[in-house]
């Protein structure tokens, strides 16, 4: 469970989260939605320790996020954010690359594996052997999905995952997260058809 108390979250002197309190539950999925600049990305950042709130309490399983154990609650929670460039320059490389971190590397995957994923996410095959600078950005966006699902988290945190991707993409997307059964997903969205697919809204105002 991820247990917002009373958040309030400041840059610059100014309220960007103001009390915010919810719960969500083991894997259920939820969207958070609310206009430009209303705190949504704020909330996925506070979850990963990126931010602390200047009031409030988030606690993941009934642990508080601390300096203490903000590691250990990074290494079950995979994060796809809404903007990211990599250092790398295929698309298998890229896949790959978070698997030699020492908190991955129990995780054995195969080619097989990748593109079981990939076939879920209607990416052929071909896409796993080119260059990242060769593929379209709705290709991009549904293989940083695959890459997070291939990591295996308990929870999984996704900013605007359908930016980039025509409807019958997000239909795909949809049933994708749908199918990850044990996980916690939370998302970030403005599409709100795409959030109505899911458990439940939070609106961030």
């Amino acid at each position: 469970m991820i247990q917002f108390e009373n958040i309030t979250i400041s840059f610059n002197n100014k309220t960007v989260i103001s009390n915010f309190s919810t719960q969500i539950r083991d894997g259920e999925k939820i969207c958070f939605v609310g206009e430009s600049g209303s705190g949504k990305s704020t909330l996925l950042h506070a979850i990963l320790g990126f931010v602390s709130p200047d009031k409030g309490e988030i606690r993941i399983e009934n642990e508080a996020i601390t300096t203490h154990s903000i590691q250990s609650i990074r290494e079950k929670t995979a994060f796809l954010p809404q903007d990211i460039s990599f250092p790398y320059q295929t698309v298998k490389e890229l896949l790959l690359s978070p698997f030699s971190f020492k908190a991955n590397r129990k995780q054995i995957v195969t080619d097989e594996r990748i593109l079981s994923v990939f076939a879920t996410l209607n990416l052929e095959e071909e896409i796993l052997h080119k260059k990242l600078n060769e593929i379209s950005g709705g290709q991009k966006q549904r293989v940083l999905l695959a890459l997070i699902a291939l990591l295996d988290k308990s929870i999984v945190l996704l900013d605007e995952p359908t930016s980039a991707l025509d409807a019958g993409s997000v239909d795909l997307v949809i049933h994708f997260i749908k199918e990850m059964k044990n996980t916690t997903v939370v998302i970030v969205t403005h599409d709100r058809r795409f959030a109505e697919a899911f458990d439940r809204i939070i609106p961030i105002n």
